[in-house]
């Protein structure tokens, strides 16, 4: 005998999110960049990566060179990415809202996110205009609130970055 069960159409998918992080290690001069795009349950749809040298030498500010190699490595990603996500999500590190606005640009709702404690949930920052009511990237950022998944995968963009440079010594005090 079988079970019946509820099958979600297709037409009812809760879309899908792309994380994203970036990694500067000063001391080797590289930037390290993961997009890694999900279902709202959680399950990988597409993984890219990506590195790029810094400029070094006097003529370049830290301040210049992080926010351009973010930037140039960040669109290099976007280019790769083979899936038009509803909603893209970071972790708030990489960068102020006016710099994601400005040079990241990205013309679907963008979130950074915070970690909360224990006790409290992640806080979202929108980035650009937060998606309305009848955008699916509102109903995906509630699922993924929901089922803990605001912050989570940022963890696995950085164990992905470890595993496809398994050369690079991941000191990020460096």
């Amino acid at each position: 005998m079988s079970i019946p069960y509820r099958k979600a159409s297709p037409g009812q998918e809760d879309g899908s999110a792309a994380f994203l992080d970036v990694v500067w290690l000063r001391a080797s001069g590289t930037f390290y960049g993961a997009l890694l795009l999900i279902d709202s349950r959680g399950r990988p749809l597409e993984f890219v990566h990506n590195s790029l040298a810094a400029p070094a030498s006097f003529l370049w500010p830290a301040s210049q060179v992080h926010r351009i190699g973010v930037t140039s490595l960040v669109h290099s990603l976007f280019e790769a990415c083979r899936r038009e996500p509803d909603l893209l999500v970071c972790p708030v590190e990489l960068g102020s809202n006016e710099f994601c606005r400005t040079e990241l640009a990205p013309s679907i709702p963008f979130a950074r996110v915070a970690a909360g404690s224990e006790r409290e949930a992640p806080q979202w920052t929108w980035v650009n205009d937060p998606p309305g009511p009848a955008m699916r990237a509102h109903r995906l950022a509630q699922v993924l609130q929901d089922r803990g998944l605001a912050t989570e995968p940022c963890a696995r963009l950085r164990a992905g970055l470890r595993e496809v440079y398994p050369e690079v010594s991941w000191d990020l005090e460096a």
